[in-house]
């Protein structure tokens, strides 16, 4: 290839619409601070050996000498351990880096739950009128009424939470789908009223053919955005039911009373909301076993609304265009 057909090859690039996405991407600080905060929690939740300081399970000394005090733990943060230790002497930052595998995968898991029974029920709602469309739409109606947090409260502490994580990803994901079918309801009928799907749908083009070629390539750009956004109220709930109390891993039933007469829950997952969990009666003694977990969960939290604000302004999504 000689130089002018590298120079046409660049110039033709400049002009597509993948380098003007990438300018608006270097251009986008939101996005860019939220990735970086997003890539290094999943480092993190991908790779936690060759990340944690320590194994999430080993003991520490049963005394230590801190600030010229022997001292027993839980240990407070320091230059041995950076976020303090829990009752057990474990490494808190160990645990939390190894908790946050199990932790997004829930999360993740409950927003996409929501999504994809949002959307299906909001195309289901479009494409059939009548009776179907109305009690679709009613049945969203009534869906967000439902707190998502009482909800699953009751749930899990009904069927007991030692049934796993499928327990927590249905009891969080039946509740709060409703805002995702009238999204893709409205973006769906506003979509078929363009003239392009009025023509697809003239030369007899199949529901399948519209919604590959013509749907998704329409919808997507304002539903990823909002996707994160579900991600990040999803890590909210988890973090909420553990600060309740509710948490993967349990080795037992919960109960009311157990809860209200300040009962420790034994952990066995290093998970975030169990480490909530076991820790939220001690803030005022051990202020570090709460507030590094709730950190966590902040900062997995800002990084996901920082990356869909990001993906929002890059993709240009005018924010009265959703719903």
């Amino acid at each position: 290839m000689n130089s002018a057909e590298t120079l046409a090859g660049g110039a033709a690039f400049r002009r597509s619409p993948s380098w003007r996405l990438l300018r608006r991407t270097a251009g986008n600080p939101t996005l860019i601070l939220g990735t970086a905060i997003l890539l290094a929690v999943l480092a993190a939740a991908l790779t936690p050996s060759a990340v944690a300081p320590r194994n999430p399970e080993a003991r520490g000394p049963a005394m230590q000498e801190i600030g010229g005090q022997w001292m027993a733990p839980p240990y407070p943060p320091g230059p041995i351990y950076p976020l303090g230790t829990d009752p057990q002497a474990r490494d808190l930052l160990s645990r939390l880096i190894y908790g946050a595998r199990t932790t997004f995968v829930i999360a993740l898991a409950v927003a996409l739950f929501r999504i994809v029974l949002g959307v299906g029920l909001g195309w289901v709602a479009a494409y059939y009128p009548g009776n179907v469309r109305r009690n679709a739409l009613l049945l969203a109606s009534v869906s967000a009424t439902i707190p998502s947090l009482l909800f699953a409260y009751l749930v899990i502490v009904t069927v007991g939470p030692t049934r796993g994580p499928i327990l927590f990803i249905l009891a969080m994901g039946l509740t709060g789908w409703a805002p995702w079918t009238q999204l893709a309801y409205s973006g769906i009928q506003r979509i078929r009223s363009e003239e392009y799907m009025l023509a697809s749908q003239a030369i007899g083009s199949t529901r399948w053919s519209q919604a590959r070629y013509y749907l998704l390539p329409n919808l997507l750009p304002a539903l990823i955005p909002v996707a994160a956004a579900e991600a990040a109220a999803s890590l909210l709930l988890l973090a909420e039911l553990g600060f309740l109390g509710i948490f993967l891993g349990a080795t037992r039933q919960v109960t009311m009373s157990s809860l209200l007469g300040g009962e420790q829950p034994i952990l066995v997952l290093p998970e975030w909301g169990a480490m909530l969990a076991g820790t939220r009666l001690e803030i005022f003694n051990w202020w570090w076993l709460t507030v590094m977990p709730a950190l966590a969960f902040a900062l997995a939290i800002f990084g996901l609304h920082l990356l869909g604000d990001g993906l929002r302004e890059a993709l240009e999504i005018d924010q009265g265009r959703r719903g």
